[in-house]
C-alpha cells in the first residue's frame, strides 16, 4: 500500500467526490426506464439481453457469471467474432433508454452538487447524462466521468472532445461522433490505452487526491475491478488532507461486508455506512455538503440541515434551489 503524505488542513472550499456503481442506476430507476426496460445485473445480463446464441457451448455453464464468461471470450482471439456481437448488443440495449418525466435519485444527486464536484461512474447507461441534460438551465452543475465508458458519450477524434452521442455529429467540426468504447468487466482493463477512458481515470485521480469528501453509492468494487480499486486507492493516499476526509458508503449490503471492501479507504472512524441517498450528507446539505461538514467537525459550529423535499416535477427543484444558486453567484 502506498504510504499517505504528511497531512494538512483541509478547506471547505474542496470538493465532494461521489463514485457511482450499478446500484446506484438500480436505486434511481427501481422500475425501469420511462418505458420500463430494466436495468440489468451482470447475473442477469445474458438472459435480459438475449445473448446465448453469441455463446460458444464450452462456455455456456458461465451465463450467469457474465465477469468470467466475458473474461473468457476476450481472451479467446477465435471468438472474436461472438465477442463483436455481445458489444453491440449491450451498447444497442443500453443506447435506447430514457429517463421518466418525474424526478428520480439523480435528479437530486446532481442538484445536491457544485461545479466544484465530480460524479464518477461505472455504469455504461445513458440515465445520469440524460438526467444531467434536464436540467442544463442550472449554471453550477458538477463535473461527470465515465470510468467504463458510456453510450449516451461521442467522441470526436478529430477536435478531441467528448459530447451527446444523440447529437449525431460534433458541434466544432459537424463530423459524426465514434462511440466511446465499452469496458467490460475483464480481470484486466488497461485505462490508459484509450485516450477517452484515460482522461476520465485521471479526472477521478485528481478528484481523490484533493476532496474532502466521498460518497460511494451503490459499488462494491468486484473483483474484475481490482485494478480500479488500486488506481483509486493510490490516489486517495495522496490526498493531503486524508486525515480529515470523510467516506460515506450507500450500500444495501450489511456494515460488515462494507467495511471489509473498503477498509483501505476508511481512515480512523472517518466513514459511515448508509443504506439509501436520502440518508446522506449530500441530501440534508445539499450543494453544501463540504461547507457543513467542515464547520460541524473542524469548526465545531455544525449547521442546521436543510433537506430536499419530495418534488413532484423539475420546475419544483429548480425552484426550491433558487436561494441557493443566488447565494453561489454572490459568494463568487
Amino acid at each position: 500500500m502506498s504510504k499517505a503524505k504528511k497531512s494538512a488542513l483541509p478547506d471547505k472550499k474542496m470538493p465532494h467526490l461521489v463514485l457511482l456503481g450499478a446500484g446506484a442506476s438500480l436505486a434511481s430507476f427501481p422500475n425501469g426506464d420511462k418505458n420500463g426496460v430494466k436495468l440489468p445485473l451482470m447475473n442477469s445480463l445474458v438472459d435480459k439481453l438475449d445473448l446465448h446464441q453469441f455463446i460458444p457451448k464450452q462456455y455456456e455453464n458461465l451465463t450467469s457469471d457474465f465477469e468470467k464468461l466475458y473474461s473468457k471470450l476476450a481472451n479467446d482471439n477465435s471468438l472474436m467474432l461472438a465477442k463483436t456481437s455481445i458489444d453491440k448488443k449491450v451498447y444497442e440495449y443500453f443506447y435506447d433508454m430514457e429517463i421518466p418525466d418525474k424526478p428520480t435519485l439523480y435528479d437530486y444527486l446532481i442538484l445536491s452538487l457544485r461545479k466544484k464536484d465530480l460524479i464518477a461512474t461505472f455504469n455504461w447507461d445513458p440515465l445520469l447524462l440524460k438526467t444531467m441534460r434536464r436540467h442544463s438551465s442550472i449554471e453550477n452543475l458538477p463535473n461527470v466521468a465515465f470510468l467504463h465508458g458510456n453510450v449516451a458519450v461521442g467522441v470526436c477524434n478529430t477536435c478531441n472532445i467528448k459530447g451527446f452521442k444523440y447529437n449525431i455529429i460534433c458541434h466544432r467540426c459537424r463530423k459524426p461522433y465514434s462511440d466511446m468504447k465499452l469496458l467490460y468487466p475483464v480481470e484486466k482493463k488497461n485505462y490508459s490505452s484509450n485516450a477517452s477512458i484515460n482522461d476520465e481515470w485521471q479526472m477521478l485521480r485528481a478528484y481523490f487526491k484533493i476532496s474532502l469528501y466521498v460518497t460511494i453509492f451503490g459499488y462494491s468494487a468486484p473483483v474484475s475491478d481490482i485494478d480500479a480499486k488500486k488506481l483509486m486507492l493510490d490516489a486517495s493516499m495522496e490526498n493531503k488532507s486524508r486525515n480529515f476526509y470523510e467516506l460515506e458508503i450507500i450500500d444495501i449490503k450489511s456494515e460488515e461486508e462494507i467495511e471489509d471492501i473498503w477498509y483501505d479507504f476508511i481512515h480512523s472512524h472517518h466513514y459511515s455506512v448508509i443504506k439509501n441517498l436520502k440518508e446522506s450528507y449530500l441530501w440534508h446539505h445539499p450543494r453544501r455538503s463540504t461547507d457543513a461538514f467542515f464547520d460541524a467537525y473542524l469548526m465545531n459550529s455544525p449547521w442546521d440541515e436543510n433537506p430536499f423535499p419530495e418534488f413532484n416535477d423539475i420546475y419544483e427543484m429548480h425552484k426550491w434551489i433558487e436561494p441557493l444558486l443566488r447565494a453561489e453567484k454572490t459568494a463568487n
